[in-house]
């Protein structure tokens, strides 16, 4: 579990990760229950189609048999657009089945009783596959943040930095190193002891 600082000024705890079933009787559900990858993991039942992709989960269930056509269709169009570099993996029961060119980023059974003998090891993968695609994406927002204080701040400390982003100073000085890689001209201004951009441009934030 983790706090996250509410709009209201207080902590809320919400879980860490989270696998989301559609159209599963409740029996279904309670086997998915049993076999979540992580103890901290959150089984969330929907009714809602649209929940399927405005809600982020590791592992999405779907009886496709309780879609209508136009959600089929829906969640046919966005994995046709997004592809590979989705976050959640999918697993599509039933019929229709996806078209052909889905059928490497959707995972397809013909009954959810075919998927009940691996689903331990398959929502296990998924958490996998998710927590490393959500662990690249933070270091991308720590190093657009970098940018965005030292910018703000010309002369800021690597030990205020790594405060301001909760890692340490280490991890700092390594996403500096990402970032010079990457063309940002960031420097160590020897007086003033702390991080600068030349002429304070950046490449990332054109000016």
């Amino acid at each position: 579990m983790k706090k996250v600082f509410a709009p209201n000024g207080n902590y809320i705890i919400v879980p860490d990760d989270r696998v989301m079933t559609f159209g599963l009787t409740k029996m279904q559900n309670e086997s998915v229950g049993k076999v979540l990858p992580i103890k901290e993991c959150e089984l969330y039942v929907t009714d809602v189609p649209e929940d399927l992709i405005a809600i982020s989960a590791s592992a999405v269930i779907i009886n496709a048999e309780k879609l209508s056509k136009s959600n089929v269709d829906m969640m046919f169009d966005y994995y046709t657009e997004i592809g590979k570099s989705a976050d959640e993996t999918v697993y599509w029961i039933g019929v229709p089945e996806p078209p052909k060119q889905l059928q490497k980023v959707i995972r397809t059974y013909s009954c959810f009783d075919e998927l009940s003998v691996e689903l331990k090891y398959q929502l296990l993968t998924a958490y996998r596959k998710s927590r490393k695609a959500k662990d690249f994406s933070r270091k991308m927002a720590d190093c657009i943040k970098i940018i965005s204080l030292v910018k703000a701040r010309p002369g800021i400390k690597t030990q205020e930095i790594a405060e301001r982003l909760e890692v340490s100073t280490r991890t700092v000085q390594r996403y500096i190193s990402t970032l010079q890689v990457a063309g940002e001209g960031i420097e160590y201004d020897n007086t003033k002891k702390g991080w600068f951009l030349p002429g304070n441009y950046s490449i990332l934030f054109e000016g």
